[in-house]
């Protein structure tokens, strides 16, 4: 079938100037980064905002989350298949896949595998600025004052905005306030990560870019015309 109404795929020629155009906004302009960081950060007890039970729950409960989903679906498929009777109608094989390979590529091989552990950017809570040892160095710049698990780019940032891949499966009448809604949780799933020092701004929005772009992409491949 064809996509039909609106579908939040990239069009024309924009997103790769746009893209860079934010590259050179943060590249340009670092002290956005630091000016963001410095809102949350007491100087008096040189802390950010320390954790509560809402912060720390997005920190250690929505990548576990979002694997059970994930997990749901796969044995709701599974026993759709292995169990006689009636088929369900979602998730299908194609849907799931299209699930799978979205979080594989984007969260996991892009972010966390190739810049969160080759990037070497410290996190501001790292860094001399806001009470560390490490120096501060700007998006998209590669430094080595960070071993592993580094803040370019957010990984919870980057599974906040995955979330987009489920959007893009309601129906299309439902879409458009989907999408918006998943945008919604990944800001607020990155903002909780600058406010405790754990990522600056820039990690986010680069996170939210390349997860977006790829899942787009990823939904075009799998979906359009089939």
């Amino acid at each position: 079938m064809t996509m039909q109404s609106w579908d939040a795929s990239p069009r024309g020629g924009w997103w790769c100037p746009g893209f860079l155009a934010l590259v050179m906004v943060f590249v340009a302009f670092p002290h956005v980064d630091l000016a963001v960081s410095a809102l949350f950060y007491d100087p008096a007890t040189q802390r950010f905002v320390t954790e509560g039970p809402l912060l720390n729950l997005i920190r250690k409960g929505v990548p576990p989350i979002l694997y059970a989903v994930l997990v749901f679906l796969a044995l709701v498929w599974a026993g759709d298949r292995l169990i006689p009777g009636p088929r369900a109608t979602w998730p299908t094989g194609r849907q799931l896949a299209f699930l799978v390979l979205s979080l594989a590529l984007g969260p996991g091989l892009i972010v966390n595998g190739l810049f969160k552990e080759f990037w070497g950017r410290a996190r501001p809570n790292d860094i001399t600025l806001f009470g560390g040892e490490a120096d501060f160095t700007p998006a998209w710049m590669i430094a080595d004052h960070c071993a592993t698990n580094c803040s370019f780019v957010s990984g919870h940032g980057a599974m906040g905005f995955w979330v987009i891949a489920f959007a893009l499966l309601v129906p299309t009448r439902w879409r458009r306030r989907a999408v918006v809604a998943a945008l919604l949780f990944g800001a607020v799933v990155g903002g909780a990560r600058i406010v405790v020092g754990g990522h600056f701004l820039s990690d986010i929005v680069f996170a939210a870019v390349i997860v977006i772009a790829l899942t787009v992409w990823l939904h075009r491949q799998f979906f359009w015309d089939h």
